[in-house]
C-alpha cells in the first residue's frame, strides 16, 4: 500500500512536509555525532533538541500511518 494513499490531502502534505523534515534533522545528527567530542553545551542543546523532534516527527508519521490503514479499511 502506499505511504498515505488513503489520507486526505492535507494529511499527506503533512506527512511529506515530516519526512522532509525528518530527513534533515538526520543529517544534522549526523554531523553532532560526528563532532559530539568537540560540541559546545549549546550545540549539545540543539543536539537534544533534535533528537526529542526525530522522536515527535517518528510518533506523528507512525500516527498518520495507522489512520491511512484504518481509512484503506474503510474503503476496502
Amino acid at each position: 500500500m502506499e505511504d498515505g494513499q488513503w489520507l486526505s490531502a492535507e494529511d499527506k502534505k503533512k506527512m511529506e512536509s515530516l519526512k522532509k523534515e525528518l530527513e534533515k534533522l538526520k543529517a544534522q545528527h549526523k554531523d553532532f555525532a560526528k563532532n559530539k567530542n568537540g560540541l559546545s553545551p549549546e550545540q549539545r542543546e540543539e543536539w537534544r533538541g533534535n533528537s526529542q523532534r526525530t522522536n515527535e516527527i517518528y510518533v506523528e508519521i507512525k500516527e498518520l500511518r495507522h489512520k491511512n490503514i484504518v481509512e484503506a479499511g474503510k474503503h476496502g
